[in-house]
């Protein structure tokens, strides 16, 4: 009589948890016939790319290659920078440069966008260091106020 017992009450508590968890599936709301809304623009690639703000940097080139347009800038880390067709390269005079005036152990600064495979793309370089404006001609002493 016991198992008997013990039997109906396990199927009962059984039956109970086998309701209660089918229960979320009923309260699911209905899907509609409509489309699902377009993704929202955040989610697309270029519009990720499109708020990716440039990180500036400064460093120096430790290699560069010119079958791929990249260049290699760091100490301790080394960072890989692409140069693109739409990349800024300039001299540190403001003056245009090309991407073969970028050499090992120059001096280069601008700002990167992050690429999705770690690398960065270069929005503008400038080759050299940054000028160190003249002194201007000091102006002449103060005359001292006559009384």
């Amino acid at each position: 009589m016991k198992s008997t017992q013990l039997s109906l009450r396990s199927l009962t508590v059984l039956i109970y948890l086998s309701a209660f968890a089918a229960i979320p599936a009923f309260a699911a709301p209905a899907k509609s016939a409509s489309p699902a809304p377009a993704a929202s623009p955040a989610a697309s690639p270029a519009a990720a790319e499109a708020k990716v703000k440039p990180i500036p940097f400064q460093n120096t080139v430790v290699s560069v290659d010119k079958a791929t347009q990249t260049f290699k800038m760091g100490k301790k880390t080394v960072h890989q920078v692409h140069v693109t067709p739409e990349t800024k390269v300039l001299k540190a005079d403001e003056t245009p440069a090309v991407f073969e005036e970028i050499l090992v152990g120059v001096e280069v600064r601008g700002s990167v966008k992050k690429r999705a495979d770690g690398d960065y793309d270069a929005v503008s370089v400038k080759i050299g260091p940054k000028a160190v404006p003249s002194p201007a001609a000091s102006p002449s002493p103060a005359q001292p106020k006559k009384k």
